[in-house]
């Protein structure tokens, strides 16, 4: 995604944008052909590895940076806990982060932004890129996180997510040929993004995450997701008004100022105008959007800040479960009265213009995140010792954080709530069941969420999760920029 932007000019990409919103991005310049070039050399944030010499000088960038957030007075909004609790604090809460909202994607990417502005004005390096830890091709936790006298250290339950199911290819892969903004971000938090925080664990783990240095990184990962699916994948963003123009003024620029008005629709370009991202994998290998001229980047560009006219569509919802308690120690199965036949059409033809989804959500969190949760179809015996390569297995979850602290239950934090809901798409395993027999039109269907730990065994196996409601929905399928 390192883009080549030969005699890009200002109109190009301020036309539509407007002079004060490309201040926020761009910062103050002199003059046209400055602006232009800081463009083409804007930051790279790079896939984190061992044996890059470019890779080394941004760790070593990086650490210098931790260790002088860490330094600054406790007055100053640039230090290291001051920025974090942006996000949440220990023992108290998420604070001003977006979870379980369709801003997940852009909330943190403008955190990130500004983020990345403080590290490079203490630094004094403008060319710094945050690294990011692309956990599906380098599953162990880079060594200059494991050094112990490094600020970048800390203490997690897990320095690497190697054999974890969620970051894998085959369960990364389905969740990239979605073409919908809203089942897609929904799938990402709930998968990889989940699962990592509560697999590193201890501080990542938790409402503290970000002060784990760890915890930029996975993020950054999560933003190059969101940038390959939408830039290199050709799928259109939601030109919803009321997603574009939701703002944010609380973020804290290099200098130390509160930032000016920052807007969902103003984080879709920064890939392309702000930072750009070393090309990586993930899952199976797709090819990289390449610029070469000005018409390239004028369509892109003209795409990005479009979007389409997408909503949360769902066309028919069959209720499996409503406010049921379970217990993680005991696989919970739900069947509603459908069966397969009931979705014949989708599961029958490759081709089909809808998903079936299964829809989870849950009343709050529970008090224990030392799990995640794993989905199969049509599978009642299903345990925690039942393989990812079975048949019948559609995909994973995990929980994030902990239910709100009592004493903090009465803290209205409208910018935020954490609702723990999830979307995992069983179409494809509908199909590989049909396929190999094990389905038929008058099969019922079940679903079976199966709680695995992720250490071997429970902190509490008696733990008791409260179901709101589980569903089977069906959603169409957006066609994308590249098919169109």
């Amino acid at each position: 995604m390192e883009y080549l932007l030969p005699n890009i000019n200002r109109r190009i990409f301020v036309q539509g944008l407007g002079l004060i919103s490309a201040s926020l991005i761009f910062g103050t310049f002199g003059g046209c052909e400055q602006l232009a070039e800081a463009i083409r050399n804007r930051p790279i944030r790079r896939r984190l590895r061992v044996g890059s010499p470019e890779v080394d000088a941004d760790i070593a960038t990086y650490r210098q940076a931790v260790t002088l957030m860490k330094a600054l007075p406790a007055n100053d909004p640039r230090n290291w806990s001051k920025q974090a609790a942006i996000h949440g604090t220990a023992g108290v809460g998420f604070n001003l982060c977006q979870h379980g909202t369709p801003h997940f994607f852009s909330w943190h990417r403008a955190y990130l932004f500004y983020f990345e502005k403080i590290c490079q004005k203490l630094t004094g390096n403008s060319h710094f890129g945050l690294p990011y830890w692309n956990w599906n091709q380098n599953p162990d936790l880079n060594p200059a996180f494991l050094d112990t006298t490094s600020v970048l250290f800390l203490a997690r339950a897990n320095t690497s997510v190697a054999g974890v199911s969620a970051v894998s290819t085959t369960e990364l892969d389905p969740i990239f040929t979605d073409t919908d903004f809203y089942t897609f971000w929904q799938q990402i938090e709930g998968t990889p993004h989940n699962t990592v925080h509560t697999y590193v664990g201890d501080t990542m783990g938790g409402f503290g995450s970000a002060m784990d240095p760890i915890f930029w990184t996975h993020h950054c990962m999560i933003d190059y997701c969101w940038a390959k699916w939408n830039i290199d994948l050709g799928n259109n963003n939601t030109n919803d008004p009321a997603w574009n123009d939701t703002a944010w003024n609380y973020f804290i620029d290099a200098d130390g100022n509160t930032a000016g008005t920052m807007t969902a629709g103003l984080t879709t370009i920064m890939p392309l105008l702000s930072y750009q991202y070393e090309h990586s994998d993930i899952g199976t290998p797709v090819a990289q959007q390449i610029i070469k001229t000005k018409a390239d980047f004028n369509r892109l560009e003209a795409r990005i800040k479009k979007g389409a006219n997408i909503k949360f569509e769902i066309k028919n919802r069959i209720s499996l479960a409503s406010r049921t308690i379970i217990s993680i120690g005991r696989p919970f199965t739900a069947q509603p009265k459908t069966n397969a036949g009931d979705f014949a059409g989708i599961i029958n033809n490759d081709a089909s213009k809808d998903h079936v989804f299964v829809s989870i959500n849950y009343v709050q969190l529970p008090a224990e995140s030392d799990f995640f949760v794993r989905v199969f179809i049509n599978l009642p015996d299903a345990n925690a010792s039942t393989p990812v390569d079975n048949l019948h297995y559609a995909g994973s979850f995990a929980f994030f954080g902990s239910p709100m602290p009592e004493n903090n239950m009465h803290l209205n934090m409208p910018a935020h709530k954490h609702v723990p809901k999830f979307l995992v798409n069983i179409t494809p395993t509908l199909q590989k069941l049909k396929k190999n027999q094990q389905l038929t039109d008058k099969s019922p269907i079940s679903v079976q969420l199966v709680a695995v730990p992720f250490l071997g065994k429970f902190e509490n196996p008696a733990t008791e999760l409260l179901l709101d409601t589980v569903d089977i929905i069906v959603t169409p399928i957006i066609i994308n920029a590249k098919d169109q």
